[in-house]
C-alpha cells in the first residue's frame, strides 16, 4: 500500500507490503492483464546470510504441502542475492485482527477457526512436519474466511519413513511455546498441540494466559499447580466450563498426558453445534462483559458499520479458478493522491499458471509501472477515516505519538513507523500509512513486528486519541471517476 507501484517482472506489479519478518518482507503482486494475485516472500541472502539454510529448508517443506488450511506454495526463484517464494494471497488478513483485545470472539467463531487450525496441524503431522511457531500472527484468512497456516520458517521434519526423532531446537514465540520446548529435547506433535491451545485461549478471551511457560511466571505456575484461585481471574473467567475442560487436556503440562489431535476432535466442545450469537462486532459475545468491554465493543461496531457500507476491502472478490481464464474487469476507480486504484467490481483470482514469475529473467524491480496500478486492501479493522488534510493528519499523528511516548520515524511523507513495547516488554512495531481518498483521508495501521493482540490494544489507544478528527457516521465512497481518466 505504501510507496510507488513497481514492476517485478513483465506484467506483474508489486503494489503492497503485506507483512514483514525477521529476514524479509511479504509483498502483494498483481498481474496487470488478468488481475491474478500472489503473495511474494522475499529474503536478501546477502543482508541475512544466516537465513540461507532456513529458506532452503522452508522451500523444501512447503513444496510438499497441499491442504485447504495451509497457504499454497506456487514456487520459488533466485535472482542475484534475492530469494523469492510465491505463495497464495490471503485476502482476509490476519487472524489476530478478528480477535478483540480482552474480549475475544463468539464461541461459534472460535470453534470454526480452531477446527480449521486443528485440521491443518493434523495434516502437517500426518506428513511428518511440525510448524513450531503457531500463533494468530501466522494464521491468515482467505476471501471466504477460511483459516490458512503460513510462515514455515521454523518448521522441520520430525518423522521420515516411519521413524520419529525428538527435537532440540528451541524456537517459537514464548507465550505460545510449550514448556518442554524450553527444556529440550521434546516431542514435536504435543508441542504444536499446546500452541493450538494457547491460540484457543486468545480466540475466546482476547488475551494470553501467561507471558512464558516457566516457573518465573506466576500465571503459568498457578496453571501447572492447578491452583483453584486461578479460575477467578482472567482469562479463565471469560471461558465457559466446556471449553475449560478441553483446555485442561490440551494445555496439560506433561507432554505424554497431553490430548492428541484425535482426542481434541472428539471433545464435546469441538463437536458441539454452537448457535450464532448476535453479539458485537466480529461476533464477540456480550455476556459477562465489563462496562469497559461493552463500550469498546460498541465503538468498534459503530466504526465497522460506518466503514463497511462501502469498504474497499469488501468490494472485490478473490477466487481460485478451476481453469485458466481472465476474471471480469469492471473498472471503478478511486483516486489516491496521483495514482488510481482499480477496486470496485474487480475479481482478483489466485494464479492458475504462475510460470511467468518462476521463469522470467526480465527482473525490472524499481522501474515505474506504465499501466494502471492495481491494488488490493486486505480486510483489516485497524483503519480510520479522518476529516483533516493529509499534511494535517500526519501532524496530528506525530503529536499523538509523542504524547503516548512512542518512538516514530517518517520514511516517506505519508508513512510513519512507530516503535513501542508490548505488555511483556518486547518490541512492538507498527506502520501508519496516510492515504488521500478524495473526500477523506484514510489512515491504515499495520503490525510490523510483535504481538497482534497488543497491536490492537495500541490501535484502540491511538483511535481514542484521534477521536476529534475521525469521520463519524456512514461513509459513501466517490466511485464516479470515469475510466477515460486512466493514464496512458
Amino acid at each position: 500500500m505504501t510507496g510507488p507501484v513497481t514492476e517485478f517482472v513483465v506484467g506483474w506489479n508489486v503494489v503492497q507490503t503485506l507483512g514483514e519478518g525477521a529476514f524479509g518482507e511479504v509483498k502483494l503482486l498483481i498481474n496487470r492483464d488478468n488481475g491474478e494475485a500472489v503473495a511474494m516472500k522475499m529474503v536478501d541472502l546477502v543482508k541475512h546470510p544466516d537465513a540461507a539454510e532456513a529458506v532452503r529448508k522452508e522451500i523444501c517443506l512447503h513444496r510438499m504441502l497441499k491442504h485447504p488450511h495451509i497457504i499454497k506454495f506456487y514456487g520459488s526463484r533466485r535472482e542475484n542475492s534475492m530469494q523469492y517464494m510465491f505463495l497464495e494471497y490471503a485476502a482476509g488478513g490476519e487472524l489476530f485482527d478478528r480477535i478483540e483485545p480482552d474480549i475475544g470472539m463468539a464461541p461459534h467463531q472460535a470453534q470454526k477457526y480452531f477446527r480449521e487450525l486443528i485440521a491443518g496441524v493434523e495434516y502437517l503431522h500426518d506428513r511428518g512436519v511440525t510448524h513450531r511457531d503457531l500463533k494468530p500472527e501466522n494464521l491468515l484468512l482467505d476471501e471466504n474466511d477460511h483459516l490458512k497456516i503460513t510462515d514455515f520458517g521454523m518448521a522441520t521434519l520430525f518423522r521420515h519413513q516411519g521413524k520419529e526423532r525428538n527435537l532440540e531446537r528451541q524456537c517459537g514465540t514464548k507465550p505460545y511455546m510449550a514448556p518442554e520446548v524450553l527444556l529440550r529435547p521434546y516431542s514435536a506433535e504435543p508441542a504444536d498441540i499446546w500452541s493450538c491451545g494457547v491460540v484457543l485461549v486468545a480466540l475466546l478471551a482476547g488475551e494470553l494466559p501467561w507471558d512464558e511457560p516457566t516457573f518465573s511466571c506466576p500465571e503459568y505456575t498457578a496453571w501447572k499447580d492447578k491452583d483453584c484461585q486461578l479460575f477467578t481471574t482472567t482469562p479463565w473467567t471469560k471461558i465457559d466450563n466446556l471449553a475449560l475442560s478441553l483446555l485442561r487436556k490440551v494445555l496439560n503440562t506433561v507432554p505424554r498426558h497431553r490430548a492428541t489431535i484425535n482426542q481434541v476432535k472428539s471433545h464435546q466442545w469441538f463437536t458441539k453445534n454452537f448457535q450464532k450469537s448476535s453479539g458485537c462486532i466480529r461476533g464477540a459475545s456480550s455476556e459477562n462483559m465489563t462496562p469497559t468491554s461493552k463500550r469498546v465493543c460498541s465503538e468498534l461496531e459503530r466504526a465497522s458499520t460506518a466503514f463497511s457500507a462501502d469498504d474497499l476491502s469488501t468490494r472485490m472478490v478473490c477466487s481460485q479458478p478451476e481453469a485458466p481464464g481472465p476474471p471480469v474487469l469492471d473498472a471503478v476507480l478511486v483516486r489516491i493522491g496521483k495514482d488510481f486504484l482499480d477496486v470496485g467490481g474487480m475479481s482478483f483470482s489466485q494464479p492458475a499458471q504462475p510460470d511467468q514469475l518462476l521463469l522470467s529473467s526480465q527482473l525490472t524491480q524499481g522501474t515505474q509501472a506504465s499501466q494502471t496500478p492495481l491494488q488490493r486492501l486486505v480486510k483489516r479493522m485497524t483503519r480510520i477515516l479522518v476529516k483533516t488534510t493529509l499534511e494535517d493528519t500526519v501532524t496530528h499523528l506525530e503529536a499523538l505519538f509523542n504524547k503516548l511516548n512512542y518512538s516514530h520515524r517518517c520514511y516517506t511523507a505519508s508513512v510513519l513507523t512507530v516503535t513501542t513495547l508490548d505488555r511483556r516488554g518486547a518490541q512492538l512495531v507498527l506502520k501508519a500509512s496516510v492515504l488521500d481518498m478524495g473526500q477523506h483521508i484514510l489512515v491504515d495501521f499495520r503490525l510490523s513486528k510483535g504481538c497482534g493482540l497488543d497491536f490492537k490494544r495500541h490501535f484502540l489507544r491511538i483511535k481514542e486519541g484521534l477521536s476529534h478528527i475521525i469521520v463519524k457516521g456512514p461513509v459513501t465512497w466517490n466511485m464516479a471517476l470515469a475510466t477515460n481518466m486512466l493514464p496512458a
